[in-house]
């Protein structure tokens, strides 16, 4: 089967053993995640890229993968943080065994989310990114009624704010393209330049740079949090300012499930019930072939691309 792999700072697309085992899926759409770019960029696993998967059943029903797993015993799984599972890293679909950007995949049924009736594969493979966020605002947990502020209008930030406002909340989002600012007016979310010192009770980073914490840190209020999505790929540090107001900073890594929640399948819910999430982001779509152009444009800052999908 075809399968896009990493090679030496840039991908290729290969043909690669198909896969074995019980569960075999056809691949409907993937998403292209910025980590990937970072991951293909720094050196990565030679392993089919891809973990924001959505696919199909034999019986051609639509399904969102997680790309993760969790042995369940653990003591991070214990107490409800599968995202540091012992094991999980190394059974992450994309990153250490083949994932979803190529034809088909092999599963663990337990990571298989049924989407609801009126789903499309560009809603299942949404899934993956919006529980990140979802997992990270249900982290910070905001008041309803309030008004929170994130930072940064790429897939992550937009994706808060989509939680966010279906959390009741109001938003405002500091964006940087006139593209993202019109996905992010389209998700419900107000653009603004520059937040106003001391006006927030919960702030979100979701570029996680110097510029960016700052900027959460000196909009919040006293005794407000602070949420940091994705990843630090440059050193940061924290001011007084922090220390001062006591504001908590809330990091947020994936997603995790107990008895009172389920991130992942939550997230699932939530994008089939609200199309709009999609169409708004979803900026490119390209087939399976033409996966080169595909991380060009992802990549790259002036193509107006936010979330760039590829499918078989």
């Amino acid at each position: 089967m075809r399968a896009v792999i990493s090679r030496s700072g840039s991908v290729a697309v290969e043909e690669i053993d198909d896969p074995s085992g019980s569960h075999i899926l056809q691949i409907a759409q993937t998403g292209i995640c910025g980590s990937d770019l970072h991951m293909v960029e720094n050196g990565m696993l030679p392993v089919a890229i891809g973990h924001e998967i959505g696919a199909r059943l034999a019986d051609g029903s639509l399904v969102a993968v997680r790309p993760t797993g969790d042995c369940g015993a653990c003591d991070s799984c214990r107490r409800g943080f599968q995202s540091s599972c012992r094991t999980s890293t190394g059974t992450s679909y994309g990153i250490s065994i083949n994932g979803g950007l190529a034809d088909y995949i092999a599963v663990d049924d337990q990571r298989v989310f049924p989407m609801l009736p009126g789903a499309r594969p560009k809603d299942a493979a949404l899934v993956e990114p919006l529980a990140v966020s979802w997992h990270g605002v249900r982290r910070v947990n905001p008041e309803a009624g309030t008004t929170a502020l994130v930072v940064g209008a790429g897939s992550i930030g937009l994706l808060a704010a989509a939680a966010l406002r279906a959390r009741g909340l109001e938003v405002d989002i500091v964006s940087r393209h006139a593209h993202q600012s019109a996905a992010a007016e389209a998700i419900g979310a107000r653009v603004i330049e520059k937040p106003k010192s001391y006006s927030y009770l919960s702030t979100f980073d979701a570029v996680c740079t110097q510029q960016t914490i700052d900027m959460c840190v000196s909009a919040c209020m006293p005794g407000g949090k602070v949420g940091e999505f994705g990843m630090f790929w440059e050193d940061t540090r924290l001011t007084n300012a922090w220390l001062f107001k006591e504001v908590s900073l809330v990091p947020a890594m994936a997603y995790s499930h107990a008895e009172d929640h389920d991130d992942f399948r939550e997230s699932a819910d939530h994008l089939a019930r609200n199309p709009h999430i999609a169409d708004a982001l979803v900026t490119h779509t390209f087939g399976l072939d033409d996966a080169v152009e595909a991380f060009r444009i992802a990549k790259d800052r002036k193509s107006g691309a936010i979330k760039v999908h590829i499918h078989p």
